[in-house]
């Protein structure tokens, strides 16, 4: 959280902003809805989201308006999940590498967690036995924690490997919890909630739709699972920032549209980034599902910190370097600014690299 809100915020050329940029249309688009409200600042029944914003959530993610709990943003989302679907002496199991907050905050909440790789001989999908064998030793696992898309590779999990997931968790009680922040950027993609009771997802309009500074996400999961997260929810944020929910009501209304915009950003980012890597014989990395992340190796960086470091003095390139993930030698790149800026910020990572 420091890297991102002191070097990312400073960089001139940053390979690090995870998240498309506002649509030019954003501000339009507020003065629209703000327009339609007679009391902009009233809160009525918003004790965990608006209904208006938790019908719609319910209509474009398949869920029950029961089971939408609003959030602000995916972070509180994600600690609200969390903190009731594990506690202090539970078995966690965490993919690896993951974004940090989804590790740190089990481990805050006292949870005993242990890492579940994702294999890049396998595309990044963890393997499935693998996880039957660590529910076979020790005691039971209270919560499995994935990403998806994977921050951060870039990689989705396959119908298949979710659905066998889903009946492993019924079987042995555990719960799954998905943070689906960027999964907007695959067109069609099922959300993981809607593969049975076990699986509670989170998102927001943040990534994939440009809205962050609505501060707009969601969990979404079984109405039981989600009722215990509204009881948390009350001492977290009684009520939500009602004309920022009415806003993103009405950025719902137009999702396949700012949606579109996003998937066409990313599409270019992802060849950028390609013709970049094949230029060069010491990177690699496995081209992302969809999304603004990819996860490069730098085959002959061995201190990604220093080297993120220098760059950042040097150059005024931000990268968020492997070892925040817990994979020094990598590094996450993240290609969602303005193309020229994204293949000024590129030539700049291969002059130090060449310098390195």
């Amino acid at each position: 959280m420091h890297w991102a809100k002191r070097r990312v915020a400073n960089a001139r050329y940053s390979l690090g902003t995870s998240g498309v940029s506002e649509p030019p249309e954003a501000g339009a688009l507020v003065l629209h809805a703000q327009a339609k409200l007679a009391t902009p600042f009233a809160s009525p029944e918003n004790y965990y989201g608006i209904p208006a914003l938790r019908e719609a959530i319910a209509a474009a993610y398949d869920a029950p308006p029961e089971g939408v709990l609003v959030s602000d943003g995916t972070s509180l989302a994600n600690y609200t999940a969390l903190a009731v679907l594990c506690g202090r002496g539970d078995r966690v199991i965490v993919e690896s590498p993951t974004y940090p907050a989804l590790l740190e905050i089990p481990r805050w909440l006292g949870a005993s967690v242990e890492p579940w790789p994702r294999n890049p001989k396998d595309s990044w999908i963890p393997s499935i036995e693998e996880l039957e064998r660590t529910l076979a030793s020790g005691g039971p696992v209270r919560l499995v924690v994935l990403s998806r898309l994977h921050n951060p590779t870039g990689s989705d999990l396959p119908r298949p490997f979710l659905e066998r997931l889903a009946a492993l968790a019924a079987s042995h009680d555990f719960h799954v919890l998905l943070d689906e922040v960027y999964l907007d950027f695959v067109e069609g993609a099922a959300p993981g909630h809607t593969f049975g009771p076990p699986m509670v997802t989170t998102g927001s309009l943040t990534k994939a739709f440009g809205f962050g500074g609505l501060r707009v996400g969601w969990v979404l999961g079984e109405p039981q699972v989600i009722a215990a997260m509204r009881e948390l929810s009350f001492y977290l944020s009684v009520d939500g920032a009602t004309t920022a929910q009415r806003v993103a009501v009405e950025v719902l209304a137009q999702r396949e549209r700012f949606l579109t915009r996003s998937r066409a950003i990313a599409r270019d980012g992802i060849e950028r980034v390609q013709r970049w890597i094949d230029s060069r014989d010491d990177v690699s990395w496995t081209p992302p599902d969809g999304g603004l992340l990819g996860w490069v190796k730098l085959h002959h960086i061995e201190d990604t910190r220093r080297f993120a470091e220098r760059l950042f003095e040097e150059e005024g390139v931000a990268i968020a370097e492997g070892d925040f993930f817990g994979w020094p030698g990598w590094t996450r790149l993240a290609f969602g600014a303005p193309p020229a800026r994204v293949d000024e910020a590129l030539l700049r990572l291969g002059r130090a690299l060449d310098r390195a």
